[in-house]
């Protein structure tokens, strides 16, 4: 996977020579998260709180509200992990910090470790300090307690002069979760060589300065030489439901990446096909992704209407459009927006006096009932009846598990 990042400091998006010269700086931030987080998950870093010297957490937080992303940079104890978990990052990032014991209230799912290294040895402090350890040592134990190590060359960070295989290869063979590689890479020959390793690598420089371009970065994964064609399943963005399956090449996946659009090749007709340009049933593409051998592909879009062309919600039988928690919630988002007359939910969204009511009133409920169906009967209430509060007050049912979710623990 593809991992670009934006680097913060005092607001803006840089990029930092050796992590101390800064090259170069980007006020449109928000624009950078959209154009990059089709290509892979996007790392925001706070290079001001890293250096001691400040903090964009209130600007990360609006960030996340746009994507989920990994977020690292001065997370050095458990309160600002989980302010950070409860605002929507997928995953923080801890660096000297992750051998201390506030990190084990941690779900590991969450946790990428950051394992930086001059030479052999591991760089701590921003990288103002080599402790006597090296890097490939630290693997075995750390790996317990993270789901992923972010391996940053340091000597070769924001210089664009290649990445060091040999060590890379040392720490992919050691470690047993995930590997992500950054500092130095700066062609796509060094994408092409450690995605065939299943590692990920962490983009800044090459893409910033232009060297690099994220479409070439994203398809120098793909083995295009095995099949010209790849298979390119595509995926309802909110319900995790297939949708279809489709084919690419070169040119349809270049026009799908930078038009963010669900573009294809049609074997039949054997030319370009943008989904629903006559239909109606367009997608918009949200995130793609590579499996770990470089041979298909994966869409992630929101459908418009329906994907299948005899008009049902999926190409698959059995992948229907289901009722869950996420569709009770864009339900009462509409209702929220519409008020429609005579509705029950809009008299809930117009008086909170009658929806504290209601909440108490359903709760009791809950409390007394016995029998299975009573149960079931009144836990769906409240649960109907708090969410709509909550969305009345401008909590969405995603901030409601993020906020589950810096709670949760599985070590």
């Amino acid at each position: 996977m593809i991992i670009p990042s934006i680097d913060l400091m005092n607001g803006k998006a840089v990029q930092l020579k050796q992590g101390q010269e800064k090259v170069l700086e980007r006020e449109d931030v928000f624009e950078l998260l959209k154009e990059f987080s089709v290509y892979g998950e996007v790392a925001i870093i706070d290079l001001d709180a890293a250096l001691g010297q400040g903090s964009n957490k209130d600007l990360i937080k609006q960030l996340l509200k746009v994507r989920s992303c990994r977020v690292g940079g001065g997370i050095r104890d458990l309160e600002t992990a989980k302010e950070y978990i409860k605002a929507g990052a997928s995953k923080i990032i801890i660096g000297t910090n992750c051998r201390e014991d506030w990190v084990k209230k941690i779900a590991k799912q969450y946790l990428i470790f950051a394992i930086d290294a001059k030479g052999d040895y591991w760089a701590t402090r921003g990288w103002k300090k080599t402790e006597a350890i090296r890097v490939v040592d630290l693997i075995p134990e750390l790996s317990k307690n993270c789901c992923e190590f972010l391996y940053t060359q340091v000597e070769k960070e924001g210089l664009l002069q290649g990445i060091d295989k040999v060590r890379i290869e040392e720490i992919i063979k050691a470690s047993s979760v995930q590997v992500t590689i950054a500092g130095g890479i700066t062609d796509l020959s060094d994408i092409e060589w450690f995605s065939k390793r299943g590692a990920n690598g962490q983009i800044g420089m090459s893409i910033y300065t232009g060297r690099l371009s994220l479409n070439d970065c994203f398809m120098a994964q793909i083995d295009f030489d095995k099949a010209p064609l790849v298979p390119t399943l595509v995926q309802d963005i909110d319900t995790g439901k297939v949708l279809m399956l489709a084919y690419s090449n070169q040119q349809s996946l270049a026009l799908a990446l930078s038009q963010q659009k669900g573009i294809y090749w049609s074997r039949s007709r054997e030319e370009i096909w943008q989904k629903g340009l006559t239909s109606g049933n367009q997608q918009a593409l949200i995130l793609a992704d590579v499996d770990c051998d470089g041979d298909s592909i994966l869409f992630k879009v929101k459908q418009q209407g329906n994907a299948c062309h005899f008009e049902r919600y999926s190409c698959f039988a059995s992948q229907t459009a289901d009722f869950s928690l996420s569709t009770l919630n864009q339900l009462l988002e509409k209702r929220k927006q519409l008020l429609p007359e005579k509705s029950f939910t809009s008299k809930l969204f117009k008086s909170a006096e009658f929806r504290a009511e209601k909440i108490r009133e359903e709760a009791e409920e809950l409390i007394e009932a016995k029998d299975f169906d009573e149960v079931r009967w009144e836990a769906a209430d409240l649960i109907f009846f708090a969410l709509t509060d909550a969305l009345a007050k401008g909590v969405q049912l995603d901030d409601i598990v993020c906020e589950l979710g810096s709670r949760f623990n599985d070590n």
